[in-house]
């Protein structure tokens, strides 16, 4: 093939993993001069490469291209790299499926420009379609949830397509002759891959399951005996109220027994709240921070807004997630004396499921409020600090739900709604 061939093909196959990269990253806006500027400086490298016969030039390439778009569109390292892998994978899977069919239909010799043609034109075409019709969001948010599996798994399968790329530079003849069994090799690798990550997943999912029930049954126990406590004393709550029956002034005897009984059912308030809940895992760690809270002398109200939800949540990310922030509120609160107050509200609101968390405490500046839900921010000492809000984000944006920070009547006030 020419110069010009090369340069041709080469424009229509950037373009195409430009725009599958948009896919994935929205900062890669396909119409920018920044891609056009990518697009003609890979292309031209490829025709350098091609004329000096550099088998590996199409490694160096993708060296290139990781290397502008991380510069021009300012991603991480890592995350330009994973990104550039997974645009590798969906590209030369494309492309060898459309090969293996051209040549199987054609007598062709080699690989000709006007094949090369065909296959990039209807790869861009799939891309399109894939662009327009298919959504990434599950992709991304998978990524961000299994970081470590999800980098692994596109390592590994990227490692094997970069490899019979480089078999095809090499050597075209055995991969024409051949491509039917390095097809289904490709394809087994990667449902191997896709099977491993997926056993994976189930196996944290499980041992975070694990996890939590360890970690909250015995608060869940405690809860159930202090109920059990409160139904043995009973019977002593009734020896009272007979006893302030034989007062014989009616209206003092009537306001000792409406005090007294108020006092019973402010105490018991909680736990029979709780007993309401038919998540076993909820109901433990409202118990468990509400223990906290009262070992710090802080008043922890928790009220329902209508019926209870079955939130849309893993066991696991109701418990990180209600667990920041109820904990973010009791250290919020600490301070404040007699003033101090968490309440937790849990509802429905106009067929939106809620959970709100309030707390006792000043407005927080502009660029606190900026800056709070940024990964590693925090106002706290010590390390480790400044992932509970980030994490709390990312769960509520994984379900595509929203979050909202308020200030009112002395309350800074965090709002989830699902």
């Amino acid at each position: 093939m020419q110069g010009y061939e090369i340069f041709t093909l080469s424009i229509i196959e950037l373009t195409a993993m430009l725009m599958i990269w948009n896919k994935l990253n929205n900062k890669l806006n396909i119409s920018t001069i920044k891609n056009i500027v990518v697009i003609i400086t890979i292309a031209v490298t490829t025709v350098i490469f091609f004329i000096h016969n550099i088998d590996i030039g199409f490694i160096i390439n993708f060296i290139v291209l990781c290397i502008m778009v991380r510069a021009l569109f300012q991603l991480s390292i890592k995350e330009a790299v994973l990104q550039l892998a997974i645009v590798i994978i969906a590209i030369a899977s494309i492309q060898l499926v459309l090969t293996h069919i051209l040549w199987g239909f054609t007598d062709m010799p080699g690989f000709l420009f006007i094949n090369g043609l065909m296959v990039n034109t209807i790869t861009l075409i799939t891309i399109i379609l894939i662009k327009k019709f298919v959504a990434f969001d599950k992709i991304h948010t998978y990524y961000l949830r299994y970081r470590n599996y999800m980098t692994i798994i596109i390592t590994n399968i990227a490692g094997m397509v970069l490899l019979f790329m480089y078999v095809w530079r090499v050597n075209e003849s055995f991969v024409k002759d051949h491509i039917f069994y390095l097809l289904l090799a490709i394809i087994v690798w990667e449902g191997l891959n896709i099977y491993f990550l997926y056993q994976s997943i189930q196996i944290k999912e499980q041992q975070k399951l694990l996890d939590i029930h360890k970690k909250y049954t015995p608060f869940l126990e405690d809860m159930v005996d202090e109920v059990r406590q409160r139904q043995h004393e009973f019977k002593n709550h009734l020896s009272v109220l007979y006893g302030l029956t034989q007062i014989e002034n009616p209206k003092e005897a009537k306001l000792e027994m409406k005090q007294y009984i108020e006092t019973i059912i402010e105490r018991a308030k909680t736990p029979d709240q709780l007993l309401q809940i038919k998540n076993n895992i909820l109901s433990a760690i409202i118990y468990s921070k509400k223990s906290l809270a009262e070992e710090k002398n802080i008043s922890f109200d928790v009220e329902f807004q209508g019926e209870i939800p079955e939130y849309p949540l893993e066991k696991y990310e109701l418990v990180e997630l209600l667990g920041n922030l109820l904990n973010n509120a009791i250290e919020a609160t600490e301070d404040r004396g007699n003033a101090a107050k968490v309440v937790l509200i849990l509802g429905i609101e106009k067929d939106t499921k809620i959970i709100e968390v309030r707390n006792i405490g000043e407005d927080l500046p502009q660029e606190t409020i900026d800056s709070i839900f940024q990964k590693g921010f925090t106002t706290k000492k010590g390390k480790h600090r400044g992932y509970g809000l980030y994490n709390v984000k990312k769960i509520v944006d994984y379900y595509k739900g929203t979050i909202e920070l308020s200030f009112d009547e002395g309350y800074t006030i965090f709002k989830i709604l699902l």
